[in-house]
């Protein structure tokens, strides 16, 4: 029987170095030419217009946003899963919020300078907090959504519609002029920990041996080599 903690810590490990380089990189300015890139490519005057719609999207990885999700999680959970997960899911994601601001205060990153901001805010850039928080809210929804009773093909539509969510907020940060790509791909990669941690925690191990599981569903990968006729 294989061991699922080792793997769970080596892709934790993997993680927050990548986030640790990035810091490693934004605080000696290595990455500064390109994020410069990366912002002139969004802000290009043909991606203007096309891409208007972000600061309507960008609202949902904020904090409100993200909060409201957070409390849906234990009702989301009992109609489509085990409550108790949703429980643990808006616990998740008020330790990502507070560990955003730690990780915010430590890096101490200001504000891109590099084009004009089309909206501003205040606090320190990196790492981006919607990026984070809304990798972490919807995507531990995600993991909801693919557990629950919903059909195949329904699980299948939200779970991409939540990701194509998650990439857009992240989008959006960079088009308005309030983060870095850099401060967004480290939200991105923190939050993307945060839902896998939620998910192994919380992964349902079959009560019945593999010969049930197998027989209640005849399509379910098995391990055994098939009966010589």
């Amino acid at each position: 029987m294989s061991r699922p903690a080792p793997a769970t810590a080596l892709v934790v490990a993997i993680g927050l170095a990548t986030v640790v380089l990035l810091a490693v990189l934004v605080v000696t300015g290595i990455a500064r030419p390109v994020d410069r890139a990366a912002i002139e490519t969004v802000r290009s005057p043909a991606l203007l217009e096309p891409l208007a719609p972000l600061r309507a999207v960008t609202e949902l990885g904020s904090t409100w946003a993200v909060a409201i999700v957070a409390l849906l999680m234990v009702p989301i959970g009992f109609l489509i899963g085990p409550w108790l997960h949703g429980l643990l899911g808006a616990g998740v994601v008020a330790l990502a919020s507070i560990g955003n601001s730690l990780a915010k205060t430590f890096v101490a990153r200001e504000r891109p300078d590099l084009l004009e901001p089309i909206v501003t805010e205040p606090g320190y850039s990196f790492p981006s907090g919607h990026s984070l928080l809304g990798m972490a809210a919807w995507g531990v929804l995600a993991v909801l959504v693919a557990r629950s009773r919903l059909p195949r093909a329904a699980r299948l539509t939200l779970i991409a519609g939540l990701g194509a969510l998650i990439f857009l907020i992240g989008l959006s940060r960079v088009y308005l002029g309030v983060h870095y790509p850099t401060d967004v791909v480290a939200g991105w990669t923190a939050g993307a920990v945060i839902v896998f941690v939620y998910a192994r925690l919380t992964r349902e191990v079959p009560k019945a041996p593999a010969v049930e599981v197998a027989a209640a569903d005849p399509e379910a990968p098995r391990s055994d080599p098939p009966a010589a006729d």
